[in-house]
């Protein structure tokens, strides 16, 4: 028969063992219901980030002297993050993509415009002004707080319709 301090032992053991094997089950359980969640919003973001690709030739890029010089104005402007975008005409679709193709987890604003003639994006970094022209879709990108223009969009009036 064993004594009372060998069946203390053990009892203690036996709880240890039970109280690891719970922890372990928890923090697998959490793993599984996070990096699900983690997953899927990387996958979401790896898609808008293939979405928002776009390719296409540069807009004319001016000086803030050329783009009054030539009396442009962008009355129509909206806040999207912290970037300010500034149109003359058309309509506009924002998206947030993440930075490294969707892996890493800061974020930039891209915005496609279905014919904006004139553009100015203001960011923490600067301003920009651009001419895509009358009736030409754009989209523009501020990675790293820098604007970028290609005159390409997916973005289109019958896009917004179809939605």
């Amino acid at each position: 028969m064993a004594s009372p301090r060998t069946r203390a032992w053990r009892g203690r053991r036996g709880r240890n063992v039970l109280v690891a094997v719970g922890l372990v089950a928890g923090l697998g359980m959490s793993a599984f219901l996070f990096g699900g969640s983690y997953l899927r919003q990387r996958d979401a973001a790896l898609a808008r980030a293939a979405d928002a690709t776009i390719e296409g030739p540069p807009c004319d890029a001016l000086s803030r002297a050329e783009f009054e010089a030539q009396g442009l104005k962008a009355p129509k402007s909206t806040l999207y993050g912290d970037v300010v975008f500034a149109r003359q005409f058309g309509h506009m679709s924002c998206d947030s993509l993440r930075y490294g193709a969707g892996w890493g987890t800061e974020t930039y604003p891209v915005c496609q415009f279905t014919s904006p003639n004139a553009l100015r994006v203001k960011t923490a970094r600067g301003e920009w002004f651009f001419r895509p022209g009358p009736g030409r879709p754009a989209t523009v990108s501020t990675a790293q707080g820098r604007a970028t223009c290609v005159l390409a969009a997916r973005f289109t009036m019958e896009s917004l319709v179809n939605r």
